[in-house]
C-alpha cells in the first residue's frame, strides 16, 4: 500500500521508515489516509516551521486531525497500540493535555492538546460535531497556520448552525490552552522544569534553512531579586554541547534580534550541560538556540544564582547593623568588668 497509486509519489508521507510494522496497525493506516485526504486542503509539508523554527503549529493541526479522524473511524481514542515500540507509548486522546505546559516542539506530542480537545467534544456531541469540523476543513481556502486562530475559526463555523455547539468547542479550546499565543513556561531558582513528553526539541538548520538561528518553541520565564550571574543547566542528547546555546532577555520575550546577539555556549558538567547567564534584576526570559545542522532535544531545565546579593551599605550618618551589634557587645563587656571589680573592692 505504501507504493500504491493512492500515495501519488508521497509514500514517505504515509508510512515513513517503519513501514513494515506501522502498516499492520489499522489506526496508523487510517491516520495516514486522513493525511492524504486532507493534503489538498491543508497544504504541503506537515513539518512547516516559521523562519526561526519557533512554531510548529501547522504540524500540530495536521497530526491532531489525522489522529482524531482515525479515532472516529475506529471508535477508539487510543492510537497506535499495535505499532508502539517498547520504548514508546501509544497516544491516548483521553488525556488532559494543556498548553503551554505541554509544548515541547515535537509535533506528534504537542498535537495531543488539540486532538484531546476535539475528542472531548466529539464524545458528547458526536455526529453534529464531526460534520461541522469536516465542513470547516473542506471549506477553508486559506487555513490558519496557528492553533489559536484555527480553533477560533472552528468555533465560528460550528456556531453558524448551532450556537451552543460553537460555545462548547470554544470552552474546550480554552480549557486545553489552545487559545494562548504565548509559549512560555515559568521557572524558579533551583526548581527543575521538565517537558510533558520526551523532551523539548530545537530544530536545526536543515529543518529551518531560512532561519538565521533556529530557536526552541518554548521560552522560560523567571524572576531575579538582583542583577547577578547565573547558570542554566539541562540534560540533553549526546554531543548537544556543540550545538546548543542559551540566550537571555530582560523583561520581554526573546526575539530574533536578541537571539542573534550574545549567546552562551553549554559545557558538560557531570551528567548535565551548563551555560553562564547574566541575569537582570526583575523578570527575564531564557530560550535555547541551536547552531547545529540537525535537531536536538533537551530536558530537566534549571537555573541558579552563582553570586549572592551584595550587602546593602549603612544609611548615611548611621551605623551598619553589624557595627551596632559589636558596639553593644563591647558595652556589655565593660559593664561586666566594672561590676566584678567593684565587688572585689567591697570585699
Amino acid at each position: 500500500m505504501r507504493d500504491s497509486s493512492l500515495c501519488n509519489g508521497r509514500g514517505a508521507i504515509l508510512f515513513g521508515v517503519r513501514a513494515k510494522q506501522l502498516c499492520t496497525d489499522p489506526d496508523v493506516v487510517t491516520h495516514e489516509l486522513a493525511h492524504v485526504w486532507m493534503h489538498p486542503m491543508l497544504g504541503e509539508s506537515r513539518w512547516t516551521l516559521d523562519t526561526a523554527g519557533t512554531s510548529n503549529d501547522p504540524a500540530i493541526i495536521k497530526e491532531a486531525l489525522a489522529d482524531f479522524y482515525a479515532a472516529v473511524m475506529s471508535g477508539d481514542p487510543v492510537w497506535g497500540e499495535r505499532s508502539a515500540f517498547p520504548t514508546e507509548a501509544a497516544r491516548s486522546m483521553r488525556v488532559n493535555v494543556v498548553f503551554p505546559e505541554a509544548r515541547t516542539g515535537a509535533a506528534h506530542n504537542d498535537s495531543l492538546a488539540l486532538s484531546s480537545a476535539l475528542w472531548g467534544v466529539y464524545s458528547k456531541e458526536k455526529e453534529p460535531f464531526v460534520k461541522g469540523l469536516t465542513r470547516y476543513i473542506v471549506g477553508m481556502t486559506a487555513p490558519p497556520k496557528a492553533v489559536a486562530p484555527w480553533a477560533r475559526g472552528l468555533a465560528v463555523e460550528l456556531g453558524t448552525t448551532d450556537a451552543a455547539l460553537g460555545a462548547t468547542w470554544l470552552r474546550a479550546a480554552e480549557q486545553h490552552g489552545l487559545l494562548l499565543e504565548e509559549r512560555v513556561l515559568d521557572i524558579g531558582f533551583d526548581a527543575m522544569t521538565r517537558a510533558y513528553a520526551d523532551g523539548f526539541v530545537v530544530p536545526g538548520r536543515k529543518d529551518v534553512p531560512d532561519a538565521a538561528l533556529p530557536r526552541s518553541v518554548v521560552q522560560f520565564r523567571g524572576q531575579s531579586p538582583v542583577a547577578s550571574k547565573g547558570i542554566v543547566s539541562l540534560r540533553a542528547s549526546a554531543g548537544a554541547e556543540a550545538q546548543l546555546e542559551a540566550v537571555v532577555r530582560a523583561g520581554e520575550l526573546v526575539d530574533d534580534a536578541t537571539a542573534l546577539g550574545a549567546r552562551a555556549p553549554f559545557k558538560r558538567a557531570g551528567g548535565r550541560f551548563e551555560a553562564p547567564l547574566e541575569l537582570p534584576e526583575g523578570r527575564y526570559y531564557v530560550q535555547i538556540t541551536n547552531r547545529g545542522d540537525t535537531a536536538t532535544w533537551f530536558d530537566d531545565v534549571a537555573i541558579r544564582l552563582v553570586e549572592s546579593a551584595p550587602e546593602l551599605p549603612p544609611p548615611a550618618g548611621g551605623s551598619s547593623p553589624n557595627a551596632m551589634v559589636i558596639g553593644a557587645g563591647l558595652l556589655a563587656a565593660v559593664v561586666l568588668v566594672y561590676v566584678v571589680l567593684r565587688r572585689r573592692s567591697q570585699t
